[in-house]
């Protein structure tokens, strides 16, 4: 201390000594003042580090779980069948009289219940138990094995290997479409056997869903399931695909369990194709007899065939207080006839707002004009599909 007082005097005798001695000081300062500013800034970015995790452990907190749905499903089922639900037998009726597939389905299943004591299940197909609910489930020619372990793996499986292989029904994906996918009633276009319909039914999000499947194993177990778990009334199921035009389509069956609609029946082998009846989402509406202004949300996961049911639904669409979930593939579009263009194009028409339900980057909510921009991820192949949630906001 004393040396650097004896070298301050020394700098003071000589020429400007005074004037460095006052500039060094006001650095000294100014470096003390920076430093009590740095010092604060780093309690103010710790402050708020710590509320942000609260903020975000609070988020988790008050999200839904799939665990939670899976716990409450069995109970909710039972609590269903313990309580009248008025009106579920005079809906079931209607739709009957309406629907020739389903009162012959029911009529079939009637029958082998009185004559063996209970309903024989679908040819070649086989049960397994999620959540205290049955689950029947085609089993079709191939190597079975072999598609199982490749569920288990992660890499694929179908419907068979999410149900048989892990055990998995589609609650992540109820939860993701949850905030739009309430209401009286819901559309189900690709229904399958039945794992969102009957799902979403029991666990209260709608009171009644009406659902498409074309494929016959798929429809017979999706039929099963709803007679073997008593929501008859509270799922109504018709074997037809929807489509852009009234008709017939041709079903290409393979032997992995999928299967999609085809432009040109010529390109498939006779021992995988099915014809099966074919209505526009409009018309299918109206002979059924729903009433849209009770439908709430729609689901469409057709193989890619989901911009031509668009373009059969113009009635349907013009209900705008409907939200859509629908399977984007470009891969699928293309086998399906349908451009980037004309799905982008067709979207952008009829929906104002979407919601990349596996997007990783950007907004989460954003105007279908950006489509193209936040789908991009899809189109480069770095995922070969996404699922979409589009509603038009006033």
């Amino acid at each position: 201390m004393r040396l650097s007082l004896f070298l301050r005097d020394i700098v003071a005798r000589l020429p400007g000594g005074r004037r460095l001695n006052a500039e060094l000081a006001q650095s000294r300062r100014q470096r003390d003042l920076l430093r009590q500013r740095l010092d604060r800034s780093e309690r103010l970015r710790e402050v708020l580090r710590r509320r942000l995790e609260t903020r975000r452990l609070r988020a988790i907190a008050a999200q839904p779980d799939e665990v939670v749905l899976a716990h409450v499903l069995p109970l909710r089922h039972a609590a269903m069948l313990a309580s009248n639900h008025d009106g579920r037998a005079e809906r079931e009726s209607a739709f009957a009289a309406r629907c020739a597939a389903y009162r012959d389905a029911v009529a079939n299943r009637d029958a082998d219940s009185a004559a063996d004591g209970a309903a024989n299940p679908p040819a070649g197909s086989a049960c397994v138990v999620i959540a205290g609910l049955s689950w029947w489930i085609p089993k079709r020619a191939g190597d079975q094995d072999a598609r199982l372990a490749e569920a288990q793996q992660g890499e694929g499986g179908g419907i068979t290997g999410r149900l048989e292989g892990k055990g998995r029904l589609p609650l992540r994906e109820i939860l993701e479409t949850r905030e739009l996918a309430v209401g009286r009633v819901m559309i189900d276009i690709g229904a399958n056997v039945g794992t969102t319909s009957i799902t979403r039914a029991l666990l209260g999000d709608f009171n009644c869903v009406y659902a498409a499947e074309p494929d016959p194993g798929n429809y017979a177990c999706l039929v099963r399931n709803i007679v073997t778990n008593r929501v008859r009334g509270l799922v109504l199921p018709d074997r037809v695909a929807i489509g852009d035009a009234n008709g017939e389509m041709t079903l290409r069956m393979l032997q992995s369990g999928t299967h999609h609609l085809v432009t040109r029946s010529s390109d498939v082998e006779e021992s995988e194709r099915v014809t099966v009846a074919c209505l526009t989402l409009d018309t299918w509406v109206e002979r059924i007899g729903i009433d849209l202004s009770e439908v709430g949300f729609i689901k469409s996961d057709t193989q890619g065939w989901d911009v031509r049911v668009l373009a059969g639904a113009p009635g349907v669409l013009a209900h705008k207080h409907i939200a859509w979930q629908i399977e984007f593939s470009p891969a699928m579009l293309q086998r399906a006839g349908v451009s980037m263009a004309e799905a982008y194009e067709s979207m952008q028409a009829h929906f104002t707002h979407f919601i990349d339900l596996r997007g990783d980057s950007g907004a989460r909510v954003r105007p279908t004009s950006e489509l193209r921009d936040a789908l991009a991820h899809v189109e480069s192949g770095r995922r070969r599909y996404t699922n979409l949630l589009l509603y038009t906001s006033a």
